[in-house]
């Protein structure tokens, strides 16, 4: 092949893969403009790569158990907002499929929905306020509702059994300063020292060391509340737990056609589900509501928590 030829022949290539995706992206408009109410209409929904395959396997399941938010699959956070989304959009009147779509981490799924390539996801107050190419919908997650524990190695645990904690503050923390909610979070609390770790599995490593006591993670459902990474097992210390300050809502792209009449009808089907207990359910479901620990005390409460609170005769 002279030089000459294969310019051509990559010229050809190219102009080739540019009509084929004016033709693919002109197809997905089309599908995605909700022309009547009977329509069904696709929302691409995007899902981080570790948990992808999970939600991928349910969409495409015939029985609805996996959506139903009773599944036993807690440790999926994507799953249980792919299933309020969908019911939400649903109950609000609105026929429409959600499906999903692969992306790397949070930050690139934001940038998706912001951008138009990707439809609707979920996320905290503060990041779909801060951009206005996206819209908010009426929170999932109110504010005080996701809560944390203080997790810790086993021997800090039997430590703490018999002296429950009332602060932090002879406790050396450690967490991701990308996790801003927890970083906060964990500033307020002034614990001994507080440092950043690169990666969550080195959140473990440091705290199996003995380089750092704690860090907040997520309730598990597991036999007493278990966190465990790489064979490190963490446990939260009993009768103790924080609260994360701020709401999450879903992020709903400007570009999406008929973007006003879909979030009337996703906020309608938010109430509807808050109502039913069927929000409830998926947060219990996934730990981030859980029963295990209703009565622990929360270190740092909200104002309306302290209210509610002062309101509660004691026994």
């Amino acid at each position: 092949m002279t030089p000459r030829t294969g310019a051509v022949s990559k010229i050809v290539r190219t102009s080739i893969f540019i009509a084929v995706s004016l033709v693919v992206s002109t197809l997905a408009a089309i599908g995605n403009s909700p022309a009547n109410a009977t329509e069904t209409i696709d929302i691409r929904f995007p899902v981080r790569e570790s948990e992808f395959d999970t939600v991928f396997s349910c969409q495409n399941d015939n029985n609805p158990d996996c959506r139903s938010c009773l599944a036993d699959r807690p440790d999926s956070a994507s799953l249980v907002m792919y299933s309020i989304l969908q019911e939400a959009l649903n109950a609000g009147g609105l026929a429409a499929r959600v499906q999903v779509v692969p992306s790397p981490n949070s930050e690139r799924s934001r940038m998706m929905v912001s951008e138009g390539f990707a439809d609707i996801k979920s996320d905290w107050d503060f990041n779909i306020d801060a951009d206005p190419k996206v819209l908010k919908s009426r929170p999932i997650v109110r504010r005080g509702e996701f809560e944390k524990g203080i997790y810790v190695r086993p021997d800090k645990l039997t430590l703490a059994r018999n002296t429950p904690i009332s602060n932090i503050h002879h406790l050396s923390a450690v967490s991701l300063r990308t996790w801003r909610l927890d970083w906060e979070v964990l500033e307020r609390l002034e614990p001994a020292s507080l440092s950043s770790a690169a990666t969550k599995q080195q959140i473990y490593s440091l705290i199996d060391a003995g380089r750092a006591d704690f860090t907040l993670l997520e309730f598990s459902s597991a036999p007493e509340m278990v966190r465990s990474s790489d064979g490190i097992r963490l446990y939260p210390m009993p009768g103790v737990k924080v609260v994360l300050p701020a709401s999450q809502h879903f992020m709903i792209s400007r570009a999406l056609p008929n973007v006003e009449k879909i979030v009337k009808a996703l906020n309608s089907g938010i109430d509807a589900l808050h109502a039913s207990g069927f929000i409830h359910q998926c947060l219990v479901n996934s730990g981030i509501i859980n029963e295990q620990v209703r009565d622990w005390r929360i270190l740092n409460p909200t104002e309306d928590q302290v209210a509610h609170q002062k309101t509660v005769p004691s026994n």
